[in-house]
């Protein structure tokens, strides 16, 4: 059977319609599994979905460039899902710009930050946050910000600004390599019935 970790919020019930559109015939057995003849589905968060592929608690999984980057673990990526598109960025006060010396970030992705800065040659501090960053610079703890925007709402709510993009997120199909091995007729069974429905909708993203 088919292991899927398939990542709870606003990717959740997608996944789920694609899957539906597969041909998996899905119960739910409780709010973190759903479960077919051919596969179970784990709903876990976002940032867990690489921790499950690696341990190979998971095959397959959907997870975004941002967690990917940020957890630094090796998967194989076949594919993307057209879902929307984010972008992660460096952003600050608007009209103030990057400032000179040390500059002291707030993220809830250091090791994103930290590459960005060492790419940069910017002498940084890293604040990691789990909450909004944005209060980051309107109460002093940070001089700038690193994280995920879409429409730039939020950013321009809180008076910050783009200061420059740093990479686009997208939705990965991930596989665990060791599932790719003893497992590789079901996995490609699998990527093939996705791709199939993918192209059904009209999307045609390159296969990586």
């Amino acid at each position: 059977m088919l292991r899927i970790a398939v990542p709870k919020g606003r990717l959740e019930e997608g996944i789920v319609d694609l899957l539906k559109k597969m041909g998996y015939d899905l119960d739910r057995v409780s709010d973190l599994v759903f479960k077919s003849q051919e596969l179970v589905c784990f709903f876990v968060r976002p940032f867990d979905v690489p921790t499950y592929l690696v341990n190979g608690a998971a095959d397959v999984g959907f997870c975004g460039t941002d967690v990917l980057i940020e957890s630094q673990v090796s998967l194989i990526q076949p594919f993307f899902l057209p879902s929307g598109r984010s972008r992660m960025v460096l952003a600050g006060p608007r009209g103030k710009g990057i400032p000179t010396g040390e500059v002291r970030i707030a993220t809830k992705f250091p090791n994103i930050a930290r590459r960005y800065c060492e790419s940069r040659g910017l002498s940084c501090r890293i604040i990691p946050l789990k909450g909004s960053v944005e209060l980051g610079p309107i109460s002093g703890l940070s001089d700038l910000i690193i994280d995920i925007t879409e429409t730039g709402r939020t950013l321009r709510e809180n008076d910050l600004e783009v200061l420059d993009e740093i990479f686009e997120i997208r939705t990965h199909v991930v596989v665990n390599p060791v599932s790719y091995r003893t497992k590789r007729r079901v996995v490609l069974d699998f990527l093939s019935r996705l791709r199939r429905v993918l192209e059904d909708e009209g999307f045609q993203e390159p296969v990586r």
